[in-house]
């Protein structure tokens, strides 16, 4: 059940924030949307064996240490003994979460776990049936919380922002004010000075943050690395046609038009930006085609960014005689999927043949080319007020609540 939170009772608690935190007041932060990939925000108050700093690396929470042994087999954890769990609870609650995501896309990087027991009241043990390099910033997902003492946890929540408060300390961090809202509101409110943060932008609604015209040094863009490009949806969709679809796509008219710095394109998952001219590519699949004029039916999100993604590609495609339809997420009768996922490098051959029919990421043939069209790196912003510090672009896109600072 969910309570109300008067709003009186959220500018007291604004008033009160003023004098306490190192941060020297309530930080006031909008999430668009509250994506999955997003809840690298809620970790402080979702703990797991470890979470993400501010720097989107791995650093210790349930778990005081680990290693790594037998060839990257076999992973051990140490339970913190302050933690208020004990070894049993955790590897119980890993299990149960291991079995909520089984057949997640974005959790295919799991699918090696062969076990979780607690060899002792403080040492978890993790056996892999295969070596997994980028298991860990999976571990320190939402999805995989534990349980145990945080020092930074939600107040009473409502149906509106919830408050997230620190335990008392010298070092505790500010208090933050968060909320999960549309872009259009997030961007308005960050531009009237009613908020220090906007995070979990993508390229969908970029366009939304640049028609506002913010401070240009507020716009930032996290270095992230991941999936953005279409998925095969249809595994009868002829091998000809797929190859067609890549070759005749205009990469660099693109990402020129999603205009994020530093983005290139991608040629290949693992991000290679090699690929012959536009207009021998574009022979080639019409020559494959052999005059054959496909329509193909495209899942894409809502979002004027996803309209001009579409508006181009569909162009591209009609120049070599396929026509595109663009079609809801949720549709079934989809040739084709838009996937824009933050996942760490190991993890993206897995994550782009779980999101492709007739790909099985367990058949490592099938993961040396997975169906799937890749376009560029995602996108991810974040407008940011000049007032806070610490605020730290990363890969994975992790912007910890706990971990920011404000001079207000």
């Amino acid at each position: 059940m969910r309570w109300p939170f008067p709003a009186l009772m959220i500018a007291g608690l604004l008033l009160a924030g003023c004098d306490g935190g190192r941060g020297g007041g309530t930080i006031v932060v909008s999430l668009i949307g509250g994506r999955p990939e997003d809840a690298a925000l809620l970790g402080p108050a979702n703990e797991g064996l470890v979470r993400l700093d501010r720097e989107g690396q791995i650093v210790p929470a349930a778990a005081a240490r680990w290693a790594i042994l037998d060839d990257g087999l076999d992973y051990i954890f140490r339970i913190d003994g302050t933690a208020g769990v004990s070894a049993p609870v955790v590897a119980r609650r890993l299990r149960e979460g291991l079995r909520r995501v089984r057949r997640d896309p974005d959790f295919a990087a799991t699918a090696p776990i062969a076990s979780i027991e607690a060899v002792t009241n403080t040492v978890v043990e993790i056996r892999l049936s295969a070596p997994q390099p980028d298991l860990l910033p999976l571990l320190a997902r939402p999805e995989f919380a534990v349980g145990g003492m945080t020092d930074f946890r939600p107040a009473r929540p409502g149906r509106g922002p919830v408050l997230f408060e620190p335990r008392p300390g010298d070092e505790a961090p500010a208090p933050v004010l968060l909320h999960t809202e549309r872009v259009g509101r997030a961007v308005a409110r960050f531009q009237s000075g009613e908020s220090d943060l906007v995070t979990g932008g993508t390229f969908a609604d970029l366009p939304v943050a640049r028609a506002a015209r913010p401070d240009r040094r507020a716009l930032r863009f996290d270095p992230a690395t991941g999936l953005f490009g279409f998925a095969i949806r249809n595994a009868d969709l002829p091998v000809t046609v797929r190859t067609a679809l890549s070759l005749a796509i205009d990469r660099d008219r693109i990402v020129a038009a999603i205009n994020a710095p530093n983005r290139a394109k991608a040629t290949t998952i693992a991000g290679s930006t090699l690929e012959q001219p536009l207009d021998e590519r574009r022979a080639a699949a019409t020559a494959l085609l052999h005059g054959q004029t496909p329509h193909i039916r495209v899942a894409m999100p809502p979002g004027p960014g996803v309209r001009l993604l579409f508006a181009f590609a569909a162009q591209d495609w009609a120049r070599v005689g396929i026509s595109a339809e663009m079609v809801a997420p949720q549709a079934r009768d989809a040739d084709l999927a838009l996937i824009d996922r933050v996942a760490p490098p190991a993890t993206l051959t897995l994550l782009a043949c779980a999101s492709s029919a007739g790909c099985d990421p367990r058949d490592r043939l099938a993961l040396i080319n997975p169906p799937f069209i890749p376009v560029s790196a995602p996108v991810r912003w974040s407008l940011v007020a000049r007032s806070l510090d610490l605020f730290t672009e990363n890969g994975l896109a992790a912007h910890p609540l706990d971990q920011l600072r404000s001079r207000h």
